[in-house]
């Protein structure tokens, strides 16, 4: 629907060295098996829904600390919520009102309690996906899909630098959920994150964590010059930054689906009477030019507030 848009999109951006040699040598791929969380296997075929689908939307939303009551031991710094029924009725009261056919969330305590989100959806997702990431408080990248996946990845036991640098070396605050789909023929490849926040802030992981994705898209791109790819979820950072920079500028160019959403809307996170866009949907132009750009939603109801302290975004991508 957008195919003409992609040239006429003007995104002032940093060049940023993004080669793999910014990385660590150490390259390793956490492949997670299906018994160990989820209701979806890592490396299933692609369902009926997904052969079937002429389009595709797609939402990205932090549901701020979906946790529940109980302690785990082994979360070094774990919280508790004594009002967990009641918070994870909201996150799934908005679930329900825009239902995209695939909605990555972070800030999930673990894969219990994603599956108690999605039982108690009017409509429950027929896939679930969450692997226990870095983050010392247990939140994690977390998937809900209508269309089966043919491969989930975790990035979290990878390390990388900085480019540039020789040290320190980093790894992701949380992970990086790399989703590998296929629909209506097509190759859907999503990089859900998490990177580090601002409390305690340390911008140069931030930094160090947005070049990697670029990284692992662009050899996602590499091995399937065909393939759709998105980076999705709280960057913590606004457009213009170092990190959005490192995401989008380049060859290609990744283009935030969020640009095109009403202009009063476009933020997702208020902080200090600040109104940021923080969370984004990033498309490389083989998806961009997909877009369908009236589909762009960032709302601001008071269900969504009431639930969480970001708003969600939606946006639908023809496939045809």
């Amino acid at each position: 629907m957008l195919r003409s848009l992609v040239g006429s999109v003007s995104l002032v951006a940093a060049t940023l060295a993004l080669a793999a040699g910014a990385s660590c040598a150490s390259s390793e791929v956490v492949v997670e098996s299906g018994a160990g969380g989820g209701s979806s296997s890592d490396t299933s075929s692609s369902g009926a829904t997904g052969s079937k689908l002429t389009s595709v939307s797609i939402g990205t939303w932090n549901v701020h600390n979906l946790i529940d009551e109980k302690l785990n031991s082994e979360v070094p710094f774990e919280d508790i919520d004594n009002n967990y029924p009641a918070h994870r009725a909201a996150v799934a009261k908005v679930v329900d009102s825009f239902n995209p056919d695939i909605f990555v969330l972070q800030e999930v305590e673990s894969q219990p309690v994603l599956d108690a989100l999605n039982a108690a959806l009017s409509h429950p997702y027929e896939h679930t996906r969450l692997i226990d990431g870095n983050d010392p408080r247990g939140i994690d990248v977390a998937m809900l899909s209508r269309v089966a996946p043919t491969k989930v990845l975790s990035h979290r036991t990878e390390r990388f630098l900085k480019a540039g640098t020789t040290s320190p070396t980093y790894g992701y605050a949380r992970d990086c959920l790399e989703m590998h789909f296929t629909i209506n023929a097509r190759h859907v490849v999503l990089l859900g994150v998490h990177f580090k926040s601002k409390d305690s802030d340390d911008p140069d992981k931030r930094l160090a964590e947005a070049q990697h994705t670029r990284i692992l898209a662009n050899g996602i791109a590499k091995a399937d010059p065909a393939a759709l790819i998105m980076v999705l979820g709280d960057v913590n950072d606004t457009p213009l930054t170092p990190p959005m920079d490192a995401l989008t500028a380049g060859n290609p160019i990744f283009t935030d689906a969020a640009a095109l959403a009403p202009e009063g809307d476009r933020w997702t996170y208020k902080y200090g009477g600040k109104l940021m866009l923080i969370d984004h949907e990033l498309a490389n132009p083989e998806l961009f030019a997909r877009l369908e750009p009236s589909s762009v939603k960032i709302p601001h109801t008071k269900a969504i507030t009431t639930a969480s302290d970001h708003a969600l975004i939606v946006a639908t991508y023809d496939l045809l």
